[in-house]
């Protein structure tokens, strides 16, 4: 509690007055990363592995934004910073955990936006503003988005941000966590959940399995894990005129 309640005060002065509310969510998930670390590193490993092999696959490397980057647990800052021109890593909330990490970048910019506004229709849209923008990744973001919709509106917010990034005229990777299953100690099955809110997801490039609270961090006897689905190219495996509503 005490390195939690450290980062929060750290955090706070430096995020806008709007965002703060957002604060102590994303602090909770900084701390659910550090205890679980271990169970965390092979979805770690798979996700930072799709995005550096992206790289080598976008022909103009001048701005790359990343949807969702949060703690950075997921993100080859060092790959994108090193490569691109600009780095935007874009969320609600950039926790001072990661500043010994981009600090060393000139080129890494924070930029504080609510990626799952309900009152927004399209709330990518401002992505066609930044100039330069030859990459986007959505990271691990659109499980995140209908869980902060509003109850009764979580499938139009999944369907907004698919559709926000079939819109787009550039190079897009969307990796996501789609369901997740809880399972007891002797391996039954006790709930599923489909996180993307019912729209059927194209076959994936890769899928794996990511142990998100394994035995004692969710309760004492029960584990939760999730699906991935890894899409290095999105526009390669849907119609891009099809509308996920």
């Amino acid at each position: 509690m005490l390195a939690e309640s450290l980062v929060y005060a750290r955090s706070f002065w430096r995020t806008p007055t709007p965002f703060r509310p957002h604060l102590a969510e994303a602090v909770g998930l900084w701390a659910r990363g550090q205890r679980q670390f271990r169970a965390w590193t092979p979805h770690l490993k798979k996700t930072l592995g799709t995005i550096d092999a992206t790289i080598d696959d976008i022909a103009s490397r001048r701005t790359v934004a990343v949807l969702g980057s949060g703690p950075l647990f997921d993100v080859p800052i060092e790959a994108l910073a090193r490569t691109f021109e600009r780095v935007l890593l874009i969320d609600r909330i950039h926790l001072a955990t990661s500043d010994h990490r981009t600090a060393r970048y000139g080129n890494v910019q924070r930029v504080w936006r609510d990626l799952a506004s309900a009152g927004d229709p399209q709330p990518l849209a401002f992505l066609r503003d930044i100039p330069a923008l030859d990459w986007v990744v959505s990271l691990n973001l659109l499980s995140q988005i209908a869980h902060g919709a509003p109850e009764g509106a979580e499938r139009q917010a999944v369907g907004r941000h698919l559709d926000g990034l079939a819109a787009l005229d550039r190079p897009v990777t969307l990796i996501t966590d789609i369901d997740y299953r809880i399972f007891d100690r002797a391996g039954t099955l006790l709930e599923e959940a489909d996180l993307v809110h019912g729209h059927p997801m194209p076959p994936p490039e890769s899928r794996w399995l990511w142990e998100v609270a394994p035995f004692g961090e969710d309760g004492r006897d029960t584990r939760r894990i999730h699906t991935v689905f890894a899409y290095p190219e999105w526009h390669r495996t849907i119609d891009r005129r099809a509308s996920f509503f």
